[in-house]
């Protein structure tokens, strides 16, 4: 499954254009792909809405992007 990075590369999203989207800074975008904070669940349904994914979905994304950054590997 992948991580939120992986999956805005499919979309073909800039860090800025899912910023943009989501109405969240850049920078929030890429510490939370990174796994770096934990996002609001406010933050998780913008995420959802600009990657036009499902909030369960996204959730599932988090987690394998949080699973990386505490593992350095993407889960099996």
């Amino acid at each position: 499954m992948p991580g939120l990075k992986e999956l805005r590369a499919r979309k073909r999203l800039s860090l800025q254009a899912v910023g943009y989207l989501a109405k969240l800074d850049p920078a929030t975008v890429s510490r939370v792909e990174r796994g770096l904070v934990e996002p609001s669940p406010r933050t998780v349904v913008s995420l959802a809405r600009a990657l036009g994914v499902s909030v369960g979905r996204m959730r599932e994304v988090l987690a394998e992007s949080l699973e990386e950054a505490v593992t350095g590997e993407p889960r099996p």
